[in-house]
């Protein structure tokens, strides 16, 4: 197979290093050489035409090929098995409703969150049990949620104080992925990809625009269901992140998703609960003043102004609050973590391709 990309000779992995910052080919941490032998074996798995054009990544307007997919990948780690969820990822944050170029160029900085589900969870080997967030040396979390993030820095070109404007960053913009506990591993709720019109049987890529990221101590192992579902409505309430009606994921650990089952409540209820709960006067969103007015949900468009008793919902329906079960086993505090989006919306992708 005959790579259409530029080739480059190196001495040794020193050189190639040096060289890789100079052209900045890396976001700042060590990247990889895509040696000819590794982006061809990737090629070579995914029996797909290199030439074959995904889309262009904003905001350079780079075209993402298969090849240049499969360059960057190799570059954060990948093994072949692994190029198929990147890819996926990719065409999700190519979908309109993700809103990529917002997200890679707005100045509140936010992050594509990576979220796999479905039987390739344990079928490469992904971690979704304590440190879900973080690397625990399972290769797949960190090699894929890199992947993803220099598709978006050497494709998209969207670098900080170029074409990037991010006010703060994300520290997630190294690399940012979380695999959902599967069924059989004592999640007792219904997989987030089946929640977004996939089947149980399907692996999929849930790409979700992340802001802001809270770790909460839900309390589930020693509070009274009332008082749980109070807290998480306190955190999704935060005053900071409610200047509009946006998209929210929680991410339950399984203790805490274990006692609301055993309670009776599976999480359509939950869910529903928390939509209807998560609340606040148009007097509390007055002090939020006028900025973010272009946000399709901005509470200005949804409440009545000059009612300050009115309430006005955290989350406009269903959609709009995302609920998996990850992360391991928590004391009675329960950790658990609630993410708010930025701009778009999370994109649910099947992986178009059957592991042997």
């Amino acid at each position: 197979m005959e790579l259409a990309s530029k080739a480059y000779d190196f001495a040794d992995i020193d050189e190639f290093t040096e060289v890789a910052y100079q052209k900045g080919w890396t976001d700042g941490l060590p990247v990889l050489p895509p040696t000819e032998k590794k982006v061809t074996a990737m090629l070579d798995y995914i029996r797909r035409d290199p030439k074959e054009i995904l889309g262009v990544i904003p905001p350079g307007e780079g075209v993402a090929t298969i090849e240049k997919v499969a360059i960057n990948a190799a570059m954060a780690g990948c093994l072949p098995e692994y190029l198929p969820v990147v890819i996926t990822a990719v065409e999700a944050m190519l979908d309109p409703t993700f809103e990529l170029m917002r997200v890679q160029c707005t100045t509140g900085g936010p992050c594509p969150l990576v979220i796999v589900s479905g039987p390739v969870v344990k079928k490469l080997g992904f971690n979704f049990g304590e440190g879900a967030f973080v690397g625990t040396g399972h290769r797949p979390n960190s090699a894929i949620g890199r992947a993803v993030r220099l598709v978006l820095w050497n494709i998209g070109l969207g670098r900080p104080g170029q074409m990037s404007h991010a006010t703060m960053g994300h520290p997630g913009r190294y690399c940012y992925l979380v695999a959902e506990r599967p069924p059989e591993e004592d999640n007792p709720w219904e997989p987030i990809h089946v929640t977004n019109g996939l089947k149980p049987e399907d692996s999929a890529v849930s790409m979700y625009p992340a802001g802001t990221h809270i770790q909460f101590n839900f309390g589930t192992g020693a509070n009274t269901i009332e008082n749980n579902l109070y807290v998480c409505q306190d955190v999704l309430t935060s005053l900071g992140q409610f200047q509009a009606a946006m998209q929210r994921l929680l991410v339950i650990n399984p203790q805490a998703a274990h006692v609301f089952s055993s309670a009776g409540w599976d999480k359509t209820r939950f869910r529903d609960t928390l939509i209807k709960q998560s609340v606040r006067p148009v007097r509390d969103l007055k002090r939020t003043g006028g900025q973010s007015v272009t946000a399709t949900w901005h509470w200005t468009k949804i409440a009545d102004v000059n009612n300050d008793d009115q309430m006005v919902p955290c989350m406009i329906d269903e959609h709009h609050l995302q609920i998996m079960v990850a992360g391991g086993w928590a004391p009675p505090v329960s950790q658990c973590a609630a993410i708010t989006s930025m701009h778009g919306e999370m994109v649910t992708k099947k992986i178009d391709w059957v592991w042997e």
